[in-house]
This record gives C-alpha cells, sequence and structure tokens, in this order.
C-alpha cells in the first residue's frame, strides 16, 4: 500500500468515527441534559470546539504520542456510551440531585468523540512547500468529509441497533489504530510497538464489549433513571435513537410504564386514558366528525376509539420509531390493523396540511412542548391558520396545553393566544386529573359548558372550563408564537437547563 493511500484510507476512517460518534454524542448528551433546543446547540458548540483542539494538536504533537491519545480514547469508546451515564448517574447519585459538574463530564465526553479524529489530519499531512501542502490539505480534508458523511448515514441508519452500530465502531478503530500503528509511525515503546501484541489485546477487550453491549446500555440508562430522574424502580425496557430524536420506553411498579423522547417524559400509561378522554374523544363526541386527522400520538393509543367515532381517520406521524415504540409497549397493533377506515402516514404534519385538499371536522394535534425548533413550529399561530384552513365550517381543533395556564410568558398561554389569533372561539378546559390543559378552538361557536362538562372524564376531580372574558384575563399579556418569534423556544431552554443544574431558579 502506497504512503498516498494509506493516508487517505486512514483519515477515511478517521472522518466515519468522527461520523458516527459525533451523531452518538449528540443523541446521549441530549438525552442525558434533556433535549431541548439549547442543549443541542451547546452539544454542537462543544464538539466543534473539542475539534478545533484536535486540529491544533495534531500538527504538535510526536507521533507516539498521538497514538497514545489515540489509543487512550480507543479504550474510552469500548465503555461508551456507558461511562458517561454512570458518570451521570453517581454525581447526581452523590449530591441527591443535579449541578454544574455533569457539564464537566460533557465536555469530557466532546472532547474524546473528536479530538482524536481531528487530529490526525495535521499530523499526516507531509512536511513539504506551501504549494504541495494545499493540494494535499484538500485532497487529505476531502477524505475526511466522504468518511463523515458515511459515519453519520451509518449512524442515523443503524440507529434501532445500538449493538451493530457499536459493533461497526469497533471495527472502524481497529481499522485505525492498525493504520496508524503500521503505516504511519508506532511507539518505540510499550506493546503498542508490537503490532500483534497490541491487535491479541484489543481483541481481547473489543469482543466482550461488543457482545454485551445491549445488555450494558439498557444496564446504564436505568441507572440514570434512578438516581438522574428519581424514579427508585426504574427499569429501561427499550431505547433507540431514530432521526429525530431518542426514544426510550421505561417501566416502574409504582408509575407504570412510561414514553421518554430525548429525555423527556412524554406519558405515562397511567394518564393516557385521561389524556386521550380529553384530547380526542370529548371532542369527537361533540361533533360526530365525518373526517378526523390526528396528528402526533406516535403511541396510537387513540387510534381505535378515534376511528369507531369518526367516519375516515387519517393518522400523521413524523417518527417511525415512535409509532414502533407504542405498537410494542402501550397500543398493541394487531386490533389496529382490523380498521377499514383508519390510514397511517409518515410524513411531516405541517407538510401534510400543506398539501392536502381534504377538509376535517375535527383536527387533533397531539406534539411535544415546543422545545426544539423543529417541533416550535406546530404551536405557532400560522400553523394554526393552517389548521383553520382545512376545517369544514363546523370543524373544531383540539391541542393539549402541556400544562395548566399560568405565567402569560410561558408555553400554555402563549399557545393559547396564537389559537385566539387564528379562531374565532377557543374554550380551555383545565382537568385537575389530567394535570393539564387542554384547548378547543373553531370558527363557529363551541358547545356549551353543560354539554362538555357532561362529557367530562368519570375519573375527573375538578374540571375548569374557561372562555370569552375569562380565558382573555388568565392569559392576559401573553403573545403567540410566530414562526418570526421562536424566543420561548431558546429563552426557556436555557432558564430550564440552569434551573436544572443549580445555575439559575
Amino acid at each position: 500500500m502506497t504512503d498516498k493511500l494509506s493516508r487517505g484510507l486512514t483519515l477515511v476512517c478517521a472522518g466515519l468515527l468522527f461520523g458516527l460518534s459525533q451523531l452518538q454524542l449528540l443523541r446521549e448528551l441530549g438525552s442525558l441534559l434533556y433535549g431541548e433546543e439549547v442543549v443541542l446547540w451547546l452539544v454542537s458548540s462543544v464538539a466543534l470546539a473539542s475539534a478545533a483542539v484536535g486540529y491544533q494538536l495534531g500538527g504538535r504533537l510526536s507521533r507516539t504520542a498521538l497514538v497514545r491519545v489515540l489509543v487512550v480514547c480507543a479504550l474510552f469508546h469500548l465503555a461508551s456510551p456507558h461511562w458517561l451515564r454512570l458518570a451521570f448517574a453517581e454525581l447526581c447519585r452523590l449530591r441527591e440531585g443535579t449541578g454544574p459538574e455533569l457539564f464537566a463530564v460533557a465536555a469530557i465526553a466532546a472532547a474524546v468523540s473528536a479530538i482524536p479524529f481531528c487530529a490526525l489530519l495535521p499530523a499526516l499531512l507531509p512536511k513539504s512547500g506551501s504549494k504541495d501542502r494545499v493540494a494535499q490539505l484538500r485532497l487529505a480534508y476531502g477524505c475526511e468529509l466522504t468518511g463523515f458523511a458515511l459515519g453519520t448515514s451509518l449512524a442515523l441508519w443503524c440507529g434501532d441497533l445500538p449493538t451493530l452500530r457499536f459493533a461497526v465502531q469497533t471495527a472502524g478503530w481497529t481499522l485505525l489504530l492498525a493504520l496508524v500503528t503500521t503505516r504511519h509511525g508506532a511507539p518505540t515503546t510499550g506493546f503498542m510497538r508490537n503490532p500483534h501484541t497490541w491487535l491479541a489485546v484489543w481483541l481481547l477487550l473489543a469482543t466482550p464489549a461488543t457482545a454485551f453491549h445491549g445488555q450494558l446500555g439498557l444496564w446504564s440508562l436505568t441507572q440514570v433513571y434512578v438516581y438522574k430522574h428519581r424514579i427508585t424502580d426504574a427499569r429501561v425496557l427499550w431505547s433507540v435513537d431514530s432521526t429525530y430524536q431518542r426514544v426510550e420506553v421505561v417501566d416502574a411498579p409504582r408509575t407504570g410504564r412510561m414514553l421518554y423522547l430525548d429525555g423527556l417524559r412524554n406519558l405515562d400509561a397511567g394518564s393516557l386514558d385521561t389524556l386521550n378522554h380529553y384530547l380526542a374523544r370529548l371532542p369527537a363526541k361533540l361533533r360526530n366528525p365525518a373526517h378526523t386527522l390526528l396528528l402526533g400520538n406516535g403511541t396510537l393509543s387513540m387510534v381505535e376509539e378515534l376511528a369507531g367515532l369518526s367516519g375516515q381517520l387519517t393518522s400523521v406521524e413524523i417518527d417511525p420509531a415512535v409509532v414502533d415504540a407504542g405498537a410494542r409497549f402501550f397500543t398493541p397493533g394487531e386490533p389496529l390493523t382490523h380498521l377499514t377506515n383508519w390510514h397511517l402516514y409518515y410524513t411531516d404534519g405541517k407538510a401534510w396540511l400543506a398539501a392536502t385538499n381534504q377538509r376535517y371536522d375535527l383536527i387533533v394535534v397531539d406534539v411535544p412542548s415546543p422545545l426544539t425548533l423543529g417541533e416550535s413550529y406546530l404551536h405557532t399561530q400560522e400553523f394554526y391558520e393552517l389548521c383553520a384552513s382545512r376545517l369544514t365550517d363546523r370543524g373544531l381543533v383540539s391541542v393539549q396545553l402541556s400544562g395548566s395556564i399560568g405565567n402569560p410568558k410561558r408555553t400554555p398561554a402563549r399557545i393559547v393566544a396564537g389559537l385566539r389569533a387564528a379562531f374565532a372561539e377557543v374554550v380551555v378546559v383545565e382537568s385537575t386529573t389530567a394535570d393539564r390543559s387542554f384547548a378547543y378552538a373553531s370558527p363557529q361557536p363551541i358547545d356549551p359548558d353543560m354539554r362538555i362538562r357532561s362529557q367530562q372524564s368519570s375519573k375527573e376531580q375538578e374540571l375548569v372550563i374557561l372562555r370569552g372574558e375569562t380565558l382573555a384575563a388568565r392569559i392576559s399579556g401573553a403573545q403567540p408564537l410566530r414562526l418570526d418569534d421562536l424566543d420561548l423556544v431558546l429563552r426557556r431552554g436555557l432558564e430550564r437547563l440552569l434551573s436544572r443544574h443549580g445555575w439559575g431558579q
């Protein structure tokens, strides 16, 4: 193998591992720190800073020192992501809560996943004249970018197969270490001097790490939920990384089965019936819809009953991994296969509404709180105006507010303000049992309070109905979320991040 080919293959391999590790790091820290937009920006910024450090070190370290750095980072890989999860869990256990020290651990993880790969490019560039060096830099950077694109694609493809992803990374590390030690200068002392010795040791460590990766992964995640989330009897049943988020199912005897998205609880089995009642069952009984559109509800827990209350039901969900989790752990999929009036489509909700000519009597919006820019669109005034344009004259939009109406700068009040800007009438019901509020919006008058109250959940402890001037007074000062004013996503995300870790109130 020529030096040029060896150098190119080494950089492709380094780029591949860089892509794999960066996407895994984004998912891992996004979940551990709770994946709001500000967390994603923070993780990406730290990773880029670590990459910059790697590029600086690569031109200064000797080949022997560089190989030693690679070996240390390779050992971190064999313990990943378990060491990171266990570090978070143990720190939370020691202080009985979270603190700013978690960010130091996150910075170490970012450094380990970026510095070694970025250090290789300047280290392997030949020390030649400036003109040749520029040409070599272009070629080397092209090889690294090619590998990075392959690694990112592999990480996305293997998201629901964590053991396979780990095996691919381990194979990549094996090839990278072999190339660096045999082709680009091995240490003159230590076991790395003999390729056969270090390869035997590496395989001795890598084989059990790969074989038990899946079991260790669920165990280390369980420690996070026990000590960081403070669910003492938690047990993680399932964890996958989709294109959009980390999807986890957690079981706890005292709480029930729960669905977490990027480390944030989306729902639990105990509250599903009440949630579905106010979000879907009650509005469906108020409208008797001929055509219903269900946006979100990836667990499909509303589908069977809502299909029975509708002439035709269309479900739109962007993330197949959430549907998979729902079918496995929350809603048996087999009964749904017999529904002849229900159709499921995997696409973005706003894209579906923009493209369809269908008019609906009921649109149910069951999406997470606006914690990322992608999710936030589904809570804007513009989105509700789009919903209004796809309703029949008697149509109704049902939205869960992810909390109770309080501070006008918080999510529930601002969502209601957006609905009031897009619809002639808005009614909010506050359920003590569901521990959250729900909004119904329509271009026409909505049924009187007495009829809504007659349809309340049989488990309801107290139901408060807000409309008209009473509702206006409750959200006084609240501004709708708009596409050109998504301050809530970053501002509230930063406030929550700091308050969780002892840096704010």
